[in-house]
């Protein structure tokens, strides 16, 4: 049963990303591949470069986010836990699991280096500080928009159905982890057979009472990994700024901000798709010409983000085959391994 789940599962992500791949194809062709190509033949290499790296500036916010959470708790440095979060975060933009599958490879990365509750506990907190940040800057984009950049109505009433749909999320989260999650969540896995997921969490009285003493004892730190979150969700502001000035179609803050801002609505809507393919790059292209944009700006700006990602997943795989190699190095060279 599990096992046809699983496969059921695999074709659907497989027929959904097939899908966005179509979508994506359909949208150059009808904008033009020439123009396109011409809109990201006029940045060149050099920039683009420079806009992959910069992403790399707004990673480290993230971390840094994560890293205020473990800092009196750990002995992991900032370099441990930005190689955990970026191979994490590569699985989160492949895997369609609403930014999930990726915590439980940050917590394996940290094995040996922090002990499996507190891991576990931080990422549960720093996921919580993650999702209301992105809720509070959605918020905030929304109602720049408002005043500055209106959209079509029927535009604002889906957002404001996002917004408090993630603001109610952000509720009822806040309130389970302060009543206990784990121990509730062991004992169903345990009950469907799934009881070997349990000892990977490890004590899961200790990482519920580490996360409530933590919301109760630590208010500063928790507002701190707030506001680096807050700040890091700016990079796509800022990218989308640099990126229409080097191509020619300078962008304000508050259009940069709206574009940025509805995107991310797309993004929470199509967290099925695998890696929102096809619908993340429609939707910047749809936002940009709502403001006055050229189509071909906007759809440019979405491949040109993709290679970004693209580029990202790669270290990030690339630091689990490391780690995967490492680890077999280390097992064939024990002498007590077992024949």
């Amino acid at each position: 049963m599990q096992k046809g789940a699983v496969r059921s599962f695999r074709w659907t992500e497989t027929i959904l990303g097939a899908g966005g791949l179509a979508l994506l194809v359909w949208m150059c062709a009808e904008v033009g591949f020439r123009n396109i190509l011409d809109h990201l033949a006029g940045l060149g290499w050099g920039p683009a470069l420079f806009l992959i790296l910069l992403y790399g500036l707004f990673q480290t916010f993230f971390c840094a986010a994560w890293h205020v959470l473990l800092k009196d708790r750990s002995s992991a440095s900032f370099y441990d836990l930005f190689v955990a979060y970026t191979a994490g975060d590569a699985i989160n933009m492949s895997v369609p699991s609403a930014n999930l599958a990726g915590e439980p490879v940050k917590v394996m990365l940290l094995n040996g280096k922090v002990p499996r509750e507190t891991a576990v506990s931080s990422v549960t907190i720093y996921k919580f500080s993650d999702i209301l940040s992105l809720t509070l800057f959605m918020l905030i984009g929304w109602l720049v928009q408002i005043m500055v950049n209106p959209m079509p109505l029927i535009w604002n009433i889906s957002a404001g159905v996002v917004i408090g749909g993630m603001a109610g999320m952000c509720v009822f989260l806040y309130y389970i982890q302060n009543r206990g999650l784990y121990g509730p969540l062991a004992q169903k896995l345990t009950r469907w057979g799934l009881g070997r997921f349990v000892e990977k969490i490890g004590s899961t009285e200790m990482v519920d009472r580490q996360v409530s003493d933590f919301y109760k004892n630590n208010p500063r730190q928790f507002a701190m990994s707030l506001f680096y979150n807050f700040l890091a969700w700016f990079g796509g502001v800022l990218e989308i700024m640099i990126f229409t000035r080097m191509t020619g179609h300078p962008c304000t803050f508050s259009a940069a901000f709206t574009i940025e801002t509805f995107s991310m609505f797309v993004n929470n809507v199509a967290f099925f798709i695998p890696g929102r393919l096809g619908v993340g790059e429609g939707g910047r292209m749809i936002f940009f010409h709502s403001l006055g944009f050229p189509t071909a700006v906007g759809l440019s700006y979405g491949i040109i983000r993709r290679i970004r990602e693209l580029a990202w997943i790669s270290v990030g795989v690339a630091i689990l085959l490391f780690r995967k190699k490492s680890d077999e190095t280390i097992a064939s060279a024990d002498p007590y391994k077992s024949s």
